[in-house]
């Protein structure tokens, strides 16, 4: 879960969509204490359950050394420039901003820490998210859900994090900009498509 949204103008193309120029708030992980949990608890708080799970080898090390290639980044962003590691109370995580007139990038954390997979993100952000998104389509077999943080704007923002194994997520955060906004583009439905290519990078990790 990344509790963050990207700054300025971005081009990011997903498939055929491309998300141009938006303002928002760049903000730190969220801030909620990742305590353990056991297996036998999981998955709770209404949270779905992973069934067929990956290896936890798959996140092992930081995003921006397997989350996404250059030729991927150079299609989301543009020019992207040099990949920015940090790390959090939820695990790493990789920041890549567009060097193309842009401050905008996407960010991409491995939850390695928390030990609740998806299960922390319905506990600690559904009962707060200005809006809570969980009918999107499943990802390779994998659930998904997205949220948008009070004071986000509208469908412009939206934070995705996919469940690999009841204990294991990873999580992407994006804005749209002022075309895609237009148009009437929804940035949970658009980010799902970059977590799908996150998986598949994943996914031949394992």
């Amino acid at each position: 879960m990344i509790r963050r949204v990207l700054i300025g103008t971005t081009a990011v193309v997903v498939g055929t969509a491309l998300l141009t120029s938006c303002t928002g708030e760049r903000r730190t992980p969220g801030t909620a204490s990742p305590a353990p949990a056991s297996s036998a608890e999981l998955p709770n708080s209404g949270a779905p359950k992973v069934n067929d799970p990956l290896p936890a080898k798959v996140l092992d090390g930081s995003p921006c050394d397997s989350a996404l290639t250059e030729e991927q980044l150079a299609g989301y962003l543009g020019k992207p420039g040099a990949p920015e590691p940090k790390d959090s109370e939820l695990g790493p995580m990789c920041d890549w901003a567009s060097t193309s007139g842009s401050s905008a990038g996407i960010l991409v954390a491995y939850e390695t820490k928390t030990g609740q997979g998806i299960s922390f993100t319905y506990k600690n952000e559904k009962p707060k998210a200005s809006r809570w998104v969980d009918d999107l389509d499943p990802v390779q077999g994998y659930p998904i859900v997205g949220y948008v943080d009070v004071g986000a704007s509208g469908q412009r923002s939206c934070v995705l994090v996919v469940g690999v194994s009841d204990e294991l997520a990873y999580s992407l955060s994006l804005v749209l900009g002022d075309d895609a906004a237009e148009k009437g583009k929804d940035a949970c439905q658009l980010g799902r498509g970059v977590a799908d290519t996150v998986l598949t990078n994943l996914k031949a990790r394992a």
